[in-house]
């Protein structure tokens, strides 16, 4: 009976743990940043993603839990990139080596922002993730002496959260030890027992 306790109190301290993350001191301008949630990098500028779902209060980024309507915006801190003419689209699938410019995407695109400066820093789309499957943010961004910097962040819709994911396999495995110990214990006090 007490190894059954023992499984239970494992659990419950592995549950305990999942549930309540550690947060240790950033200790680089790269640790800040990833804790502010999806950054995507258009060359040198950096703009932190959000997706809002219908219906939801928080935002979501890379791992999207269901599909439906949605508002998607980028924000950009840089003074710099808010006088560049900036230009967004939302395409189905994982495409990798295209800018936000090329036509060749009308297909399956989402939603497309023409190239235009935003001064306040946010950009704003309003689209529909109408399956679930891949999905892929572009961005391009162009000065005034034609420089071109592109950047790309791909989203999962309604692939199931990674944290759930993370956590059954915590689980899993907290579990696997605990068995593995009472089974252990079990088989040393059965030794004691017929050594005496």
């Amino acid at each position: 009976m007490r190894g059954i306790g023992r499984v239970a109190a494992a659990l419950t301290l592995g549950f305990t743990i999942l549930g309540t993350p550690g947060r240790a001191q950033d200790s680089s301008l790269m640790d800040m940043n990833m804790n502010m949630g999806c950054m995507l990098m258009a060359g040198m500028h950096e703009l932190k993603v959000a997706v809002y779902l219908s219906g939801t209060l928080d935002d979501s980024c890379e791992d999207i839990p269901a599909a439906g309507p949605a508002v998607v915006t980028l924000t950009s801190d840089s003074k710099g990139l808010r006088d560049l003419a900036t230009e967004v689209r939302i395409v189905s699938g994982e495409e990798t080596a295209k800018t936000a410019s090329d036509k060749s995407l009308d297909p399956v695109t989402l939603v497309y922002q023409p190239p235009k400066t935003y001064p306040t820093g946010v950009i704003t789309l309003n689209t529909s993730f109408e399956k679930a499957g891949k999905y892929t943010v572009l961005v391009t961004v162009r000065d005034n002496q034609d420089m071109v910097m592109s950047g790309r962040l791909g989203m999962t819709v309604g692939g199931g959260s990674r944290q759930v994911v993370y956590a059954f396999l915590a689980s899993g495995v907290i579990l696997a030890g605990a068995l593995a110990y009472y089974l252990w214990d079990r088989r040393r006090k059965t030794k004691l027992i017929e050594a005496k």
